[in-house]
């Protein structure tokens, strides 16, 4: 029986949610409380020492961090799969999914840390100068999706890690954008998809 530790609006906890919709698969909750520490709690800390949500158990298997659960949840539960066949589209998910995950998180971080302030301690440069450096990275996924539904083609992991940060996007008034046509389309396009539709 599989079983997620889980913080409701945890954008790493919604990526795992989005997987396990895809694939059908039944599961288990279990609440982790961030506000309260309950990651910290050496119960807790057992399964994960990073104390960090989630956590997600398989029967005996215990794993942690957000893309790495879903490799193995595509491993483990193959169909549908969510990675390409070909070794080389492959490659391109797992770089896409570094690239949104690991290259836009220094502006998505300082603008989500500013728009958490109170509106009359929030600085307006900060803020615009944060959306424009954002803009300018995903113009680069803008790029790469073309004219495909997805990001790599068919609906994979690389799309599955990155909506939660995409609809948190759209709430910090980042997209749409008309620089950005194409990931606009494809934001309204991923909203509809039943699995996505679990975690707004």
């Amino acid at each position: 029986m599989i079983k997620l530790y889980d913080f409701k609006s945890s954008p790493n906890c919604q990526r795992v949610k989005v997987v396990l919709a895809e694939k059908n698969l039944p599961y288990d909750i279990v609440p982790i409380d961030l506000r309260k520490g309950e990651q910290k709690t050496p119960e807790y800390l057992k399964l994960n020492p990073y104390g960090k949500v989630p956590v997600l158990t398989d029967d005996s298997t215990v794993l942690y961090e957000s893309c790495i659960i879903n490799e193995y949840l595509n491993e483990k539960y193959p169909n549908p799969s969510l990675m390409p066949a070909d070794l080389e589209k492959r490659a391109k998910v797992r770089i896409l999914i570094d690239y949104g995950m690991a290259h836009l998180d220094g502006p998505y971080q300082k603008l989500r840390m500013e728009l958490m302030k109170e509106p009359k301690e929030q600085n307006a440069q900060v803020i615009d100068a944060a959306k424009s450096e954002l803009r300018k990275l995903l113009q680069h996924l803008e790029n790469e999706i073309g004219d495909q539904p997805y990001l790599c083609g068919d609906f994979s992991l690389v799309d599955a890690a990155l909506i939660p940060r995409f609809t948190r996007l759209e709430g910090f008034g980042v997209l749409p954008d008309s620089s950005l046509p194409r990931l606009g389309k494809y934001l309204h396009r991923m909203k509809e998809r039943p699995s996505v539709k679990t975690i707004l």
